[in-house]
């Protein structure tokens, strides 16, 4: 078995299957078997693994209590290291796997038994502040044209392993696939992929020649449109978060200079309706013209949204809202699925250790920074001579990180670029879907692993308030 078997895998389990097999022929399994690590403090997780078993046995319900708060304080970070995930195919050394077993085995011991001295309402508190600190994931779909069709494979893995995140952000057509992921349910979901020849997948129109000059831009955004509402639907924001739980973010830029982008969601726009929202996200200058929002007002009449203010692409101020996400929805952990043809050149392979990798970074990054540095220029001259406007929002689309805490990247050729403005042909649209599904399996051990200790605690809060 080799790397290139990997590809033809029809399933995670199938292609976790051969990673086991390449991984037991390459020796990466003995590895995977050691405890030793320079990257975290092995030993004194092995000495909080023994403990909560001999607490356990003994119910010793409050030195638990304080083992796993000391532990999950002392570990959480440096067991967030992507490179803890990138030795082996088939996941990480076996001892975080114990240690995340012993941890759920505890937390609900804990969760299921009593103890003197301690009250469902103790536990309660514990737990929710436990998982307040451990913070909440999620994942964030950039722009990338015809490429964000790529998404919708990373969201179908995610979702089937049960790891499809409740924050989910969008930019540009990475907007549209994160809309209808946050306003179909579980259900509904596994009813969209499993009937991908019913997928509406017709965006692009061209405008003939004189209807370019006279609309001002080369597509037609009512083909846009259709689109968007056949995936989508019609909701709010607020509307879709009670339907799904999700929480759908959409970022748009403003046309105005000094106006800052936007983040979208339902606790900062609640009545704004997602269709036109995600429009707004994919209208990218001269190509699709900028967008009026449009919301719901208390009747449920449609209404402009800011009527003196048009929207356009928001990847170009904001691809990534990391700080955004960040302080509107507690988030510690993110999940980027970058589907930019002009980024991906510029991200580092996580696999990649060494010398030269390290010299082309650095390369990258002066190169980065010296070309900002010339686009200053542009930028102030912009404010005399308004058509190098441009060169700002040029700058603006260098200037983002565009990385995240885990990464999935499209699978970038040459050949593959002419195709990033145009319909694809259902073969084309199932292949796409298939190579975000093959991007995202390899990341699954370590997703799996970050969002775990969510999954445990908030199941435990939802039981002790059944109660």
């Amino acid at each position: 078995m080799t790397e290139k078997d990997l590809t033809k895998a029809e399933s995670y389990n199938e292609w976790l299957a051969i990673a086991k097999q390449i991984d037991e022929s390459e020796d990466k399994m003995s590895w995977r078997k050691q405890d030793e690590s320079d990257i975290f403090h092995s030993q004194l997780l092995r000495e909080h693994i023994n403990t909560m078993q001999e607490l356990r046995a003994s119910r010793d319900g409050q030195r638990l209590i304080g083992v796993v708060q000391e532990s999950l304080s002392r570990h959480s970070w440096e067991l967030n290291s992507p490179q803890l995930y990138t030795e082996a195919y088939s996941g990480t050394k076996f001892i975080i796997s114990e240690y995340f077993r012993e941890i759920e085995d505890s937390i609900n011991f804990i969760c299921d038994h009593t103890f003197p001295g301690i009250t469902d309402n103790d536990k309660l508190r514990i737990f929710q502040e436990g998982n307040r600190i451990h913070g909440n994931t999620a994942l964030m779909l950039s722009g990338g044209a015809s490429f964000g069709i790529y998404h919708l494979g990373v969201v179908k893995a995610l979702l089937e392993q049960g790891l499809l995140p409740r924050i989910i952000s969008g930019s540009s057509m990475g907007a549209i696939i994160a809309a209808a992921a946050c306003s179909k349910t579980d259900e509904e979901l596994k009813t969209f992929f499993a009937n991908p020849k019913e997928i509406h997948r017709v965006a692009i129109k061209v405008h003939e020649t004189g209807d370019i000059l006279n609309q001002g831009s080369v597509m037609d955004p009512q083909q846009l449109m259709e689109h968007i509402h056949n995936n989508i639907g019609d909701y709010t924001f607020k509307e879709a978060f009670e339907k799904t739980g999700r929480v759908l973010n959409i970022s748009v830029s403003a046309t105005r200079k000094r106006q800052r982008p936007r983040v979208l969601n339902h606790l900062t726009t609640p009545n704004l309706l997602i269709e036109q929202s995600a429009l707004a996200s994919c209208a990218i200058p001269g190509i699709f013209p900028p967008v009026t929002l449009l919301a719901k007002n208390k009747n449920g009449n449609t209404v402009p949204y800011m009527e003196s203010e048009k929207w356009i692409d928001g990847s170009v101020h904001l691809d990534v809202p990391m700080q955004r996400i960040i302080r509107l929805h507690n988030v510690s952990r993110s999940i980027v699925s970058q589907a930019n043809p002009h980024v991906i050149p510029f991200v580092n392979d996580e696999k990649r250790n060494g010398l030269l990798p390290f010299v082309e970074d650095l390369i990258a990054s002066t190169l980065q920074t010296q070309l900002l540095k010339f686009m200053d220029i542009g930028v102030g001259l912009s404010e005399k001579m308004p058509w190098l406007s441009i060169v700002d929002k040029a700058r603006s689309m260098i200037d983002q990180e565009y990385r995240g805490d885990i990464n999935i990247y499209y699978p970038m050729t040459l050949a593959s670029v002419a195709k990033i403005v145009s319909n694809p042909t259902q073969e084309e649209f199932e292949e796409y879907i298939r190579k975000g599904e093959l991007a995202t399996w390899p990341k699954i051990a370590f997703i799996r692993d970050q969002m775990h200790l969510n999954k445990v605690l908030e199941g435990c809060i939802n039981k002790i308030k059944s109660r």
